[in-house]
């Protein structure tokens, strides 16, 4: 696990509480012979009011999520390209995942979180 893989899995553990937070053992090579890695984990509390809950001990509990940590820089200079969600949706993920959370690192180590949705998603309407 990367250092940067390291601090969202933290993050998410320590400051927001998810569970089964795990690296998915394969990776994918990309740019500049940077290797993209994806996480997998449980949230305490659905992530929107449309997610789907699974039964576990006699409790609802979110599904598993998908997440990808990246540098902010990479984001601005665009590492993160169409072609390279597209990969990362194909090797890296179950075939019907339609969305992953990037977990977007800031050099003061703040992390944001955004939904990446695989091809066009509908909004909702409140």
């Amino acid at each position: 696990m990367n250092s940067l893989t390291d601090r969202v899995r933290q993050n998410l553990v320590h400051f927001h509480q998810w569970t089964s937070v795990e690296l998915v053992p394969r990776s994918l090579p990309w740019k500049n012979d940077r290797l993209i890695q994806v996480l997998t984990g449980r949230p305490p509390n659905k992530l929107s009011n449309d997610d789907q809950e699974e039964e576990i001990n006699g409790q609802n509990r979110p599904l598993m999520e998908h997440i990808l940590p990246v540098e902010m820089s990479q984001y601005k200079e665009g590492y993160l390209t169409l072609e390279c969600m597209d990969k990362i949706f194909n090797e890296l993920c179950p075939n019907d995942l339609n969305r992953i959370l990037l977990a977007i690192v800031n050099d003061d180590g703040t992390v944001l979180y955004y939904f990446a949705h695989k091809g066009i998603y509908k909004p909702k309407r409140n």
